[in-house]
């Protein structure tokens, strides 16, 4: 009988014992923070989103739209927010559902500052999205002397080709 009393106050303790848990989201495993990360990038929250990135966090991990934080970085314009996913791996080149790339959406949404940017980190100019249109071809959209199109003609001039 002293057992099952014992049990039954050790089960009460520990069920109410005061469980030290994380006081921030920085403080949480990566698997925990990384679809975090997609929606730190989304609200443009660039402090929470290089905590979660210190954290551990995946900079490449995508939403169910298969977004990744560096398309919401640039739908948003923010440059501070690109940089840090691209020194944190982020890939340059990668589409979403619809095949679009960061640097497409740079190009639609008339950052120039983001598309040099990535330009510069590698991303290729020629990738087409699922309607055959490259970065190029939205920046035409606003006329040939738009600064995007011409940054992105000289990309692609410029490009250096692979021999094997």
């Amino acid at each position: 009988m002293r057992r099952v009393i014992f049990l039954i106050c050790l089960v009460a303790a520990l069920a109410t014992a005061d469980v030290p848990r994380p006081a921030r989201a920085a403080d949480l495993p990566a698997t925990a923070t990384t679809l975090d990360l997609v929606r730190a990038a989304a609200a443009g929250d660039q402090v929470f989103l290089t905590q979660l990135l210190l954290a551990g966090a995946d900079p490449n991990v995508v939403g169910t739209d298969w977004r990744g934080p560096l398309h919401h970085a640039v739908l948003l314009g923010r440059l501070d927010m690109a940089t840090v996913l691209v020194r944190a791996g982020a890939r340059v080149d990668w589409q979403d559902a619809d095949k679009v790339t960061p640097l497409i959406l740079a190009a639609h949404g008339n950052y120039p500052e983001i598309a040099e940017y990535l330009i510069l980190a590698g991303a290729d100019p020629l990738i087409a999205d699922r309607w055959g249109r490259r970065a190029l071809d939205y920046a035409l959209m606003r006329g040939k002397n738009d600064a995007v199109a011409r940054m992105l003609r000289r990309a692609v001039i410029n490009r250096p080709t692979h021999k094997n």
